[in-house]
């Protein structure tokens, strides 16, 4: 099957390429605000909005382009792609009021954000020189890049963008072919089931794992260098200063965590043939005022977390088996499936009426267990168990397989 594959790669460009670059963002940051300053001068003045400011004739990047000489000097593929940034924008914010979802108005870019611009490979106008360690940009030319990936797959397109550290990065998304098997027969030890844990982020029969705190464990200097940034003078060299180190801070620690989930989901991915999941509502943890939302958006990111572990195991020919999130994992008694309504989020273990008694994560992760084997049963994958074919149902009662340990610190 076809895949689409990213890869992002760090470039060094000269002072002569970096005012290219910069022009190029400045470019297309004016083009996409002036198109949604005319568009929202067309939506406020009609009557029938959603209608009207489609059929309007607007300004084309070529009447913009002479209202404008500055900007035939940047890339013509990079102006255009903004064109259709707004129109998808536009696209999703009324989708949003037909299906009562709150997506925003589209918004004005600033020059305070990170910078980026798109633009597409046409006759070959950007590759890689491996040798050189070099890559090739319209309208730039051959910039440095340090990577030690190889890449001979095709460039569909590349965003080039610039973060708030000053630092310009460079990513290309490739369409490659890959050989790949669903698997149909699964050991019953290369099935797991997770449960999602704000002290120990995954947790199965055993707690294995522990929340990084990638965010708390910094957040003391986070709010110094927020301190030292508000006392500075605006405009300042000083305050520029002070906004590089709180910018290289807080990119230090997003890195750090994009590491570690690659690592994990990569471990995970190799060990297990299926992975079993809770298909949390993040949205709604997000809005308790609590330390919940803050492990699960800060500490380690959930959503990132699931969608990297969803294309490595898809890559893989393996399964990944997301529960509905309305499932009472927690709830249910593992042992008699009798269910306590009366349990509560602070209520970290339990009694049951038949007398088993359940801490409250590793008791979720068996129920999640069971409900992905059978998930799997209906999807006609056929469990081994000792060697033998059986159902996923009679495999799923009490089977374990074995644990992953990513770091261990505790273990129940």
């Amino acid at each position: 099957m076809k895949i689409n594959k990213g890869i992002k790669i760090r470039i060094y460009p000269n002072k002569q390429q970096q005012i290219i670059l910069n022009k190029t963002f400045g470019c297309c940051r004016f083009l996409y605000n002036e198109m949604l300053e005319e568009r929202k001068t067309v939506y406020d003045n009609l009557k029938d909005r959603k209608e009207k400011l489609y059929s309007y004739k607007y300004k084309t990047e070529r009447q913009y382009k002479q209202e404008y000489p500055f900007l035939k000097e940047v890339d013509s593929k990079a102006l255009q792609i903004e064109t259709r940034n707004l129109i998808r924008a536009f696209q999703n914010f009324f989708r949003g009021l037909r299906n009562g979802q709150k997506i925003g108005y589209p918004k004005f870019k600033s020059k305070k954000n990170k910078q980026t611009y798109t633009t597409y490979n046409i006759d070959n106008n950007i590759r890689i020189d491996i040798e050189t360690n070099r890559i090739r940009i319209p309208k730039v030319g051959w910039v440095k890049y340090r990577d030690n990936r190889e890449s001979t797959h095709s460039i569909k397109y590349m965003t080039v963008s610039k973060v708030r550290t000053n630092k310009y990065y460079v990513s290309m998304l490739t369409e490659l072919e890959i050989n790949v098997i669903p698997k149909k027969e699964i050991q019953i030890d290369k099935i797991e089931a997770f449960d999602m844990s704000a002290p120990h982020f995954l947790v199965s029969e055993r707690k294995i794992n522990y929340n990084p705190r990638f965010y708390r464990l910094g957040e003391r200097r986070l709010k110094r260098l927020h301190r030292q940034l508000a006392r500075k003078q605006k405009g300042s060299k000083n305050r520029e200063k002070a906004r590089l180190r709180l910018a290289k801070f807080y990119e230090r620690m997003q890195n750090r965590k994009n590491d570690w989930t690659h690592k994990v989901t990569h471990q995970l991915s190799q060990e297990y043939d299926a992975l079993i999941l809770e298909d949390l509502n993040i949205k709604g943890m997000l809005q308790f005022n609590s330390g919940l939302s803050k492990s699960v958006s800060l500490d380690f990111s959930w959503y990132q977390f699931v969608s990297y572990l969803r294309y490595k195991m898809k890559w893989r020919g393996k399964h990944l088996i997301l529960i509905d999130r309305f499932f009472p994992s927690s709830k249910l008694c593992s042992v008699c499936g009798q269910r306590n309504n009366d349990l509560k989020l602070s209520d970290r273990t339990w009694i049951c009426e038949c007398g088993a008694m359940h801490d409250r994560d590793i008791n979720a992760s068996s129920n999640l267990k069971k409900r992905g084997l059978d998930i799997l049963q209906d999807r006609e994958i056929q469990i081994i168990l000792n060697g033998y074919d059986t159902t996923a149902g009679t495999a799923g009662s009490h089977a374990s397989g074995d644990r992953i340990s990513l770091h261990s610190k505790e273990t129940v």
